[in-house]
């Protein structure tokens, strides 16, 4: 199941090591983001600049708590409580454990390339030549973690970049907040064409239970990137509904 779990430990763009494939990479983990100017989904971001901007509304800090995913979210009114809980990572053990101060995270911000194929190296290619708001360059790929669809990446792999491993804020969701206290999880693929690979959301759901058990992000928190900005990202096939009926435990392996 899934793709091997790979960490950049240099910048994006520099050499990549496989971390093991224990118990943690016994399950894919990972997905990938919005790429390209003009393409379908996410639209170019308009950012604001790097210094840290007003706090976001209602923003959660961390409280060593999860939320259950459970009836309440962005467009998931109608989604049932119950489902089949998905096993957090052990964040001891888990190696894309950031080793500098965390961050204030509050929300989990998911996005897709709307491209067919796709890797942490080719978004930092294009976005290492955009431009923030105030017209200062990107320091490259925008989001923290991307999850391949096996054309660029393995399929379910979850690979960190440099923005997560720093602790840096994102450059993903053009808007100041999200992109301050947003986690922003980007998946390989264009799901306005077609929806995310069956690894992709596995990897999906682990990373999301994690991250939401980690920092105390509670289930409403956890967006699509088109629910905070308007953009079809990450596309109208992606399965929201399924992820939000997930029952997150808490509970490691």
């Amino acid at each position: 199941m899934g793709g091997m779990l790979r960490g950049l430990l240099h910048s994006p763009g520099g050499d990549r090591v496989t971390l093991g494939s224990g118990r943690i990479a016994a399950a894919a983990l990972f997905s990938a983001g919005c790429v390209g100017f003009f393409a379908a989904g996410c639209s170019r971001q308009t950012v604001s600049p790097e210094p840290v901007g007003s706090p976001p509304p209602n923003a959660v800090g961390r409280t060593g708590a999860a939320s259950a995913i459970g009836a309440k979210g962005p467009s998931s009114s109608s989604v049932p409580v119950t489902a089949v809980p998905v096993t957090a990572v052990d964040w001891s053990r888990a190696p894309w454990k950031p080793r500098v101060a965390a961050r204030e995270w509050a929300y989990v911000v998911i996005h897709h390339t709307a491209t067919d194929a796709g890797s942490v190296e080719s978004i930092h290619r294009t976005h290492v030549q955009r431009r923030d708001a105030s017209g200062t360059p990107w320091r490259g790929i925008g989001y923290h973690f991307v999850i391949g669809n096996g054309r660029g990446m393995e399929d379910g792999e979850i690979e960190p970049t440099f923005r997560w491993r720093e602790q840096l804020a994102g450059a993903h969701a053009g808007i100041g907040a999200y992109n301050q206290q947003g986690i922003g999880v980007c998946l390989v693929g264009n799901f306005e064409k077609r929806p995310p690979t069956a690894a992709q959301l596995t990897s999906l759901k682990r990373l999301v239970a994690t991250l939401t058990a980690e920092y105390g992000i509670p289930s409403k928190q956890v967006v699509r990137h088109g629910d905070v900005k308007a953009t079809a990202c990450p596309g109208k096939l992606f399965p929201m509904q399924e992820l939000m009926r997930v029952s997150y435990s808490v509970s490691v392996r």
